[in-house]
């Protein structure tokens, strides 16, 4: 393949990949078509897309975006599939949708090798771990929840000293309205 070809392809790849925060590298060698189609079905209907790549222009994309070529070295062996979103938590979506598909076709040709997140290289077994963390907007609301329950008890307890002396004084004025 030429200088000039490789060139375009590797500005294709980096221009594709723009904007994105982080994906999930896989290898998906084996599959036949159908079993490729289906994937890619199910990746689609959660707004995922799945590209394979060469793993020189892979490699050679990926160190021009910023990310580490030691590290990439790493994760990206034989021709390698990248699964990934223009949504924010691009890597956790991916392997949460791919551990989804795995367990319902019970298929054990597709294999992570790693996983891009945000600027950083991760290891397959770090790749793994992310379909069980929370989304960002989950861990968003967590954040959230565990700010606001501070704010709640502090109120509660501000309020509960002025609530027995309202009790106290609206019991006084029933007494008194009944003569007691």
């Amino acid at each position: 393949m030429s200088r000039v070809l490789k060139a375009f392809m590797r500005d294709e790849i980096t221009a594709r990949f723009d904007g994105v925060d982080g994906g999930l590298l896989i290898t998906a060698q084996g599959l036949d078509s159908e079993k490729t189609y289906a994937l890619r079905s199910a990746l689609q209907s959660r707004n995922l897309r799945f590209t394979i790549l060469r793993t020189s222009l892979a490699r050679q994309a990926f160190t021009a975006m910023g990310y580490d070529a030691e590290d990439l070295k790493g994760v990206l062996k034989g021709p390698v599939g990248v699964v990934y979103t223009r949504d924010e938590g691009s890597a956790a979506l991916a392997a949460k949708a791919v551990a989804a598909w795995k367990t319902d076709t019970k298929d054990k040709l597709v294999i992570l090798a790693g996983g891009l997140l945000d600027g950083e290289v991760v290891s397959a077994k770090d790749a793994k771990t992310l379909k069980d963390m929370p989304s960002k907007d989950d861990a968003r609301a967590m954040l959230l929840g565990t700010l606001q329950a501070g704010a709640t008890k502090l109120l509660g307890t501000i309020r509960e000293p002025i609530q027995g002396i309202v009790c106290v004084l609206n019991n006084f004025h029933e007494k008194r309205e009944k003569g007691e």
